[in-house]
């Protein structure tokens, strides 16, 4: 009996040794809830709100950037479609209009970064305050506050470029005006004239050669440089031409017939529309334009899809106290 009533004593401290484990088991995995996990939202309701109420004037602030850049988006667009035109003088108030607009863009990109630093609760300590998905709506839009740093630049390269391009259109028609307004005066028998006239055609010549070499380092030229060569070969056996007739008299000589017969074929030359035309500012806008309306519109794309995460995230999200 006594062997019996020692295993049964044995038996009896194991099984509550066991009870005593098993309890204490249990009280700390019930105290071993993360703060951050929806197990417990008590512990973080607080520090969610506050930084709910935080983010939701950051995403305020995120939506007045992407209206701002929209804006910008559609003022490039229409700068780019100023250029093809060769409408400078419209050119140059749309881009007064985008530079202001990037400025803006700068200044709402700047208080969007100061507000997302003001954010409580986002330090190492950030799981002893708030929710994994409070984290990651902050971490999302933390995510997307650079996204305009490059609008500046990519506005000053379609700027900068648009300028010159546009100028090369209205080069190529001063050209042809003056030009014309020389071989006018030179059919009334106006020679002299008709020469004065041309010097006019050889310095517009002359800016547009300045304006090539300019582009030619990041566009490609050579249809741009084979029209001005063309026009220049033209205007100077016109010149010549005149020059002949003015030294005889305005009598047809040997000169003259030679003179005469370079003329037709410098003209034979001379692109005979204005698809040539078109061509130039087709190579110029490919230079670095399209690439920067392109980047502009990416970083619009880009405030949009993050708008549309804070959205879904926020709805997704409760701020009421649990009960």
């Amino acid at each position: 009996m006594s062997i019996l009533r020692t295993v049964a004593t044995w038996i009896a401290w194991v099984t509550l040794a066991l009870l005593i484990a098993l309890g204490s088991a249990g009280i700390v995995a019930a105290m071993s809830h993360v703060p951050s996990t929806a197990a417990r939202p008590e512990l973080t309701w607080a520090g969610d709100a506050e930084m709910a109420s935080a983010l939701d004037a950051a995403t305020e602030e995120l939506e007045a950037l992407a209206a701002k850049v929209d804006t910008l988006a559609a003022t490039a667009r229409v700068a780019l479609s100023q250029v093809v035109a060769g409408d400078a003088d419209a050119l140059e108030a749309t881009i007064a209009s985008g530079t202001q607009r990037v400025a803006e863009v700068q200044g709402l990109s700047s208080e969007l970064e100061q507000s997302l630093a003001a954010v409580p609760h986002t330090g190492e300590d950030w799981a002893l305050h708030v929710s994994a998905d409070s984290r990651r709506r902050f971490d999302e839009l933390a995510s997307i506050a650079g996204v305009t740093k490059g609008v500046g630049d990519d506005w000053a390269a379609l700027t900068g470029r648009s300028i010159d391009a546009a100028s090369v259109s209205a080069l190529l028609t001063k050209h042809d005006e003056q030009t014309a307004a020389g071989a006018k005066l030179g059919s009334e028998g106006k020679y002299k004239a008709a020469i004065a006239q041309l010097d006019a055609s050889d310095a517009t010549i002359a800016d547009s050669r300045a304006l090539a070499d300019r582009l030619a380092a990041t566009t490609d030229v050579s249809t741009l440089r084979a029209w001005i060569d063309r026009n220049a070969d033209y205007d100077a056996a016109l010149r010549v031409l005149y020059n002949a007739l003015v030294e005889s008299g305005a009598r047809v000589t040997a000169e003259v017939r030679k003179a005469f017969d370079l003329e037709q074929q410098a003209r034979a030359q001379l692109p005979g529309d204005t698809r040539a035309v078109v061509v130039i500012m087709s190579d110029i806008a490919q230079g670095g334009l399209n690439q920067a309306v392109i980047a502009i519109e990416e970083a619009r794309g880009s405030l949009v899809q993050a708008l549309e995460v804070q959205q879904q995230l926020r709805d997704g999200s409760g701020t009421e106290p649990p009960g």
